[in-house]
């Protein structure tokens, strides 16, 4: 007797099922509570994420602490004075690769030498505490610049991130400002007053109202003031754009100026813009 075949439907019912039991497990066993069923996500992928993060759970709850060098099985590594220059960028990049089977990533956010590089892996990360939890596709990261913070070029990538953003029109969606180098909190307009976020918002929407279609843009940092955790950025300015119910294309150029504050969560956030040719 031939078996009906299994529909879709009828799997994916299977399997929210098993979900459902697997939050059950995560509860009672963990304390872990997750209702209802993500919409982004199929019944298959929630079943494998729901496995990934009990098997997170099962190793967290007797995790040990080791070292990184511990991590990659205490390799032996030859030391930066004995690399002759020639060999030193293939020893890196087999550090790294070693570093990486081992799940453990290191991100250099600006431009770094070799030399540094292999000494700061060899002599201070390989040293430092980690938990061993070995999950796969789960990375340890550690970024260089949270050991040599470079505030000089950190404002420089979040001033162009910024510019990038807003001409690129990556603001468009008021769910994408959650992902932007912009402050939830402490905001002022171009004359320095007090605003929201919703009300920056409101300017970025004015702004593409306005300018539905940008053509082009180009930045050139003049001047950067940075005092503590706060950071004043004047930026030449130029791009094109075509005004709404117009057909022509019309060129803004002059000075912006930012200014910024250090984020609390690395990095830095624009709490004021004042825009070449545009009114925030």
């Amino acid at each position: 007797m031939t078996q009906p075949p299994i529909d879709d439907d009828f799997q994916d019912r299977i399997q929210r099922i098993l979900n459902e039991k697997k939050k059950d497990e995560l509860r009672d066993k963990y304390g872990m509570h997750l209702e209802g069923h993500s919409e982004d996500l199929s019944p298959q992928a929630e079943g494998e994420w729901l496995d990934y993060v009990t098997e997170f759970e099962r190793q967290f709850e007797d995790v040990r602490e080791i070292s990184v060098r511990e991590r990659i099985g205490d390799p032996a590594l030859r030391q930066l004075a004995e690399i002759p220059a020639v060999e030193l960028e293939t020893e890196l990049d087999n550090l790294l690769e070693l570093l990486h089977q081992n799940n453990v990533v290191v991100d250099f956010l600006h431009d770094i030498d070799d030399r540094e590089a292999y000494r700061f892996i060899t002599e201070e990360l390989l040293d430092k505490m980690t938990d061993d939890i070995r999950i796969p596709d789960m990375y340890s990261h550690f970024i260089y610049e949270e050991f040599y913070p470079n505030d000089e070029d950190d404002v420089t990538l979040w001033t162009e991130e910024f510019f990038d953003g807003l001409f690129k029109q990556e603001f468009k969606q008021e769910d994408d400002m959650v992902y932007t180098p912009v402050e939830k909190e402490n905001l002022q307009d171009a004359e320095g007053n007090p605003i929201s976020l919703e009300q920056f918002k409101k300017s970025v929407s004015d702004f593409y109202e306005e300018y539905p279609v940008m053509t082009d843009y180009s930045i050139e940092i003049k001047e950067m003031t940075i005092n503590g955790d706060n950071a004043t950025v004047e930026v030449h300015t130029i791009w094109h754009a075509i005004p709404r119910n117009e057909n022509v294309v019309l060129k803004k150029e002059g000075i912006s100026k930012l200014r910024l504050v250090r984020s609390p969560y690395g990095g830095w956030g624009v709490i004021q813009a004042k825009i070449a040719g545009w009114h925030f």
